[in-house]
């Protein structure tokens, strides 16, 4: 047993020798993975669970394992998620150009829903888990950029943050109740979640800005290298709009100069 384990170790250890899938062992083996702290006396410890790990995972490919993967698009995912009938469809439908089966019928959905929502120009993936809670699709969770969770009242949130819980997902949550809270307030709350910024990139001698999401904190040598890798390597200084005050300030600045949301940048090259 590894020495100096916090005791979410021994509970993950628990959940994966009473895993009933394999998606279930491979969460909980993660979740060890991560826990176990990282000495010299715990080197065995990590290698064997990684090799079990990696078993595991090779195993579910030979054997034609249900794929539960939904490939990454736009500037960020979001994982839906709640109870049936929570109004987590009709939420999609209301956020991205999606069109899910809605109905007033349990388990309508089967299968995860994909739409894309616009923010500003930014385009973030919504992925709506079935309320089966299929340890497959909840596995989309553990990797997405944040979970927003559907509402009605009080229990069900602590019923959906247990379901987090059990299935180790520790993403940015994100609580909507689409009964009390209109639409745009909750694409709102899913921007504030990604703690993203939004710069916006203009070729030189023109007007039209294309919006760009990056994360808060961004340098203009990050911006660059989402623009082009070859704008660092030939940058010469970005000519900067910012508005401070109502005021519109114009700053010329190196590759490592913080960006913030809303400035207009122009780069110009040897």
């Amino acid at each position: 047993m590894p020495v100096n384990a916090p005791m979410e170790y021994y509970k993950a250890e628990e959940k994966f020798k009473s895993a009933k899938t394999r998606e279930e062992k491979i969460a909980a083996l993660e979740e060890m993975i991560r826990l176990l702290p990282k000495h010299h006396g715990s080197e065995n410890a990590h290698a064997q669970l990684k090799s079990r790990l990696a078993k595991l995972k090779k195993e579910g490919e030979k054997k034609g394992a249900k794929k539960s993967g939904i490939r990454k698009e736009g500037d960020a995912q979001i994982c839906l998620l709640g109870f049936t009938n929570s109004g987590k469809s009709w939420l999609l439908s209301k956020l991205t150009s999606a069109r899910p089966n809605i109905s007033e019928h349990p388990f309508t959905t089967t299968k995860p829903e994909i739409g894309m929502m616009d923010y500003k120009g930014i385009k973030i993936q919504i992925v709506e888990i079935p309320a089966t809670f299929d340890p497959s699709f909840m596995s989309i969770a553990r990797t997405a950029d944040a979970v927003l969770i559907v509402v009605r009242d009080d229990n069900e949130r602590i019923g959906l943050e247990e379901k987090l819980r059990d299935n180790f997902i520790r993403t940015q949550l994100v609580i909507a109740n689409p009964l009390r809270e209109r639409p745009e307030i909750i694409k709102e709350k899913i921007w504030s979640a990604l703690d993203m910024i939004i710069v916006y990139t203009k070729a030189k001698g023109k007007k039209a800005a294309i919006p760009m999401a990056l994360p808060k904190g961004a340098t203009l040598i990050q911006f660059a290298e989402k623009v082009h890798k070859d704008f660092v390597k030939n940058f010469r200084f970005a000519r900067i709009e910012r508005e401070e005050n109502k005021r519109k300030r114009i700053i010329q600045a190196g590759l490592n100069y913080p960006l913030a949301d809303g400035d207009v940048v122009e780069i110009h090259t040897k």
